[in-house]
């Protein structure tokens, strides 16, 4: 079953993907809304950031393309929140 981002607004897009943080990928203590995913933040290393963006495209049921912004950026959690929602609605516009 994938999620709604669109239906789910900021704050619960946030939650889930805090869950699949630490379900997935063990983070320990809490992921705040600014700290950056990787190395210092929730401590994923660059290939467990890859294996977070397919988490993330298979439970939201997106395709993320951006593969630099991803990596190289250092998104927040709030940041990868916005682009799930916004990348939703485009994908859904897309497809009608």
């Amino acid at each position: 079953m994938t999620l709604d981002a669109t239906q789910l607004g900021i704050d619960r897009t946030m939650a889930a993907l805090r869950e699949l943080l630490v379900e997935r990928f063990a983070v320990d203590g809490v992921v705040e809304p600014e700290d950056p995913l990787f190395a210092i933040g929730a401590g994923l290393s660059s290939l467990e950031g890859i294996e977070f963006l397919c988490e993330v495209e298979r439970h939201f049921g997106i395709d993320i393309k951006d593969l630099e912004w991803w990596v190289y950026e250092t998104p927040t959690l709030s940041a990868v929140a916005r682009y799930v929602i916004d990348l939703s609605i485009e994908q859904r516009q897309h497809a009608s």
